[in-house]
């Protein structure tokens, strides 16, 4: 059993993540050539190439994506035990980025929780959009962000789930009427209104988009209402919503990663740590970080 220094594991995020030496030595405070040998002992070490040279975009090989996945989680799970130890009440704050609908009924519970046990943390949430809030992250808007993406996910993701889709929707509606599916949807770039066209193009049923919101409130009155179906994930769909699948195809699996920014603080640390616990507790067995 091989032992791999925490700083080789910086070493690939870093690169991962600066998609380059050049910038990642920059980041960190180090030479090119020292950031390229670290990154050379690392590939000894597993006997694995962990990045593909053969391009200016020096991307990560399938080996290096899962590697620079399990070194973000134990570099959160490092931080934070040395943050501990140092400085047992983590304060500041951390800038979340959540879909909606996960934002309004599914980890409300498990802030909630964080937030009684590290008094000291503000939380500043924001919600758009899995697309959006992995740009937002990009551009240093947000410290984490949990998105969705229809397979593997980003290279910043410390940790990713699969999450079932189910259509929701009164009795009847939509079901094989020989008419087109109406579908009740948020706006374009939605991982799940491309689940829904997807699965039915497949099926060969004709659709069209009947109403469009930003919000879950605004999905479930128009599904309250019988003007269409949409689709939701099984943990965030609410319970006053009626299941659909009767005549409609079944619904791909999409991927819900949590996505973490560079340099986090203790408390962001701390945080991460906390949502990958509370969502291995409900989604089981997780998937290998891309």
């Amino acid at each position: 059993m091989i032992t791999i220094p925490t700083e080789l594991l910086r070493a690939l995020v870093a690169v991962a993540d600066a998609g380059g030496v050049t910038r990642a030595a920059e980041a960190l405070g180090r030479t090119q050539p020292a950031v390229s040998l670290q990154i050379k002992r690392l590939e000894e070490a597993v006997g694995q190439k962990l990045f593909d040279r053969s391009n200016r975009a020096f991307g990560l090989t399938p080996a290096g994506g899962t590697m620079t996945g399990y070194a973000r989680r134990i570099l959160l799970l490092h931080d934070e035990a040395v943050a501990r130890v140092m400085r047992p009440e983590p304060a500041g704050a951390v800038r979340v980025g959540l879909p909606n609908d996960f934002a309004v009924t599914f980890l409300p519970g498990i802030l909630g929780k964080f937030s009684v046990e590290f008094p000291e943390v503000s939380l500043e949430v924001g919600c758009a959009l899995s697309h959006s809030l992995l740009d937002a992250l990009d551009a240093g808007d947000h410290e984490m962000v949990v998105a969705m993406t229809g397979a593997g996910g980003h290279p910043a993701a410390a940790r990713i789930w699969r999450e079932r889709l189910v259509w929701c929707g009164a009795k009847g509606v939509g079901a094989d009427d020989g008419g087109p599916v109406p579908l009740i949807a948020y706006p374009e770039g939605c991982t799940y209104r491309k689940r829904m066209t997807d699965a039915l193009e497949r099926s060969g049923r004709a659709w069209r988009v009947v109403y469009v919101s930003p919000s879950l409130a605004g999905l479930t009155a128009a599904v309250q209402a019988g003007l269409g179906v949409t689709a939701l994930s099984e943990h965030t769909a609410p319970a006053a919503l009626i299941s659909a699948s009767a005549g409609l195809p079944r619904l791909a699996h999409v991927s819900v990663g949590l996505y973490v920014g560079e340099g986090l603080s203790d408390a962001a640390v701390h945080l991460a740590n906390f949502m990958i616990a509370a969502l291995d507790d409900a989604h089981g067995p997780v998937q290998e970080s891309p």
